[in-house]
């Protein structure tokens, strides 16, 4: 598991398509109370993130978004 950096190019694009995921409804965070999305780290193929009280569904909720290129390495 590596953990990237805010200024890694993929830094942005996965906060994107984690507010993109119908769950979120276009919030990245989605605070509720006092938890929000975790960066957990990453795979090879895989972003991990973690909300350990989502607004949506008052419980735990992992999301895992995938790499960057990541579907080229399965080819």
């Amino acid at each position: 598991m590596e953990y990237l950096d805010i200024n890694h190019p993929e830094w942005q694009r996965m906060w994107d398509e984690l507010s993109s995921y119908r769950l979120n409804g276009g919030d990245p965070l989605c605070i509720h109370e006092g938890h929000c999305w975790e960066y957990m780290g990453s795979t090879l193929d895989h972003h991990h993130l973690r909300h350990a009280c989502h607004p949506l569904t008052n419980k735990v909720e992992y999301m895992y978004i995938e790499r960057a290129g990541a579907a080229l390495r399965w080819a």
